[in-house]
C-alpha cells in the first residue's frame, strides 16, 4: 500500500479512535461513580474497543514502515534527533503510542479477572485516565505548536 494511502487511512481512521475514546471515558466514568460491577458484557466492551484501538496501531506501524519522514530520521539519528518534526514522527510519535496500547491491551487482560466484583470500573478508571493522556499528547494536532498536521487530509 501507498505511504500517502496509509497516512489518509490513518488519519481518518484517528476520528473513529477518538470517538471511541470519548465513550470509553464516559463509560467508564459513568459505571465508575454508579458502582456498578463490572460483568462480562462490560468486559466484551472493553475488549471491543481495544480492537479498535490495535487497529490502528497496525495502520500506524505499516506507515510507519513507509514514511519518508520516518525514513530521515532512521538515516541520520543526529539530525533528526534536532528536527522536531523528524523526531516526533521517526521516535517520540510511535513510541508513545505502542506504550499506550501495550498497557491497554494488559489492562484490558487484567480487567477479566475483576469480572463479578465492583472493583472493576475503579480499576479500568485509574489507568485508563493516563492511557488516554499519552494518546492525546502524542497525536499530532493542527493546533499543536511542536508538530502540527491538518486535522483532515
Amino acid at each position: 500500500m501507498e505511504p500517502s494511502t496509509l497516512l489518509i487511512l490513518h488519519s481518518y481512521y484517528r476520528w473513529i479512535v477518538l470517538a471511541v475514546m470519548l465513550f470509553q471515558f464516559s463509560w467508564l466514568l459513568y459505571h465508575r461513580y454508579m458502582g456498578s460491577v463490572f460483568q462480562k458484557k462490560h468486559f466484551n466492551i472493553l475488549f471491543a474497543c481495544a480492537i479498535v484501538y490495535n487497529i490502528q496501531l497496525v495502520i500506524g506501524v505499516l506507515l510507519y514502515m513507509h514514511s519518508p519522514l520516518v525514513k530521515a530520521f532512521l538515516n541520520d539519528w543526529t539530525a533528526g534527533l534536532k528536527n522536531r518534526q523528524l523526531r516526533f514522527f521517526g521516535l517520540e510519535h510511535i513510541t508513545m503510542m505502542t506504550l499506550a496500547l501495550f498497557f491497554s491491551n494488559i489492562i484490558t487482560i487484567q480487567s477479566r479477572r475483576r469480572i463479578g466484583t465492583a472493583e472493576g470500573f475503579p480499576f479500568l478508571w485509574r489507568r485508563y485516565i493516563w492511557i488516554f493522556l499519552m494518546i492525546l499528547s502524542s497525536i499530532p494536532w493542527s493546533f499543536s505548536p511542536l508538530t502540527s498536521r491538518p486535522n483532515l487530509r
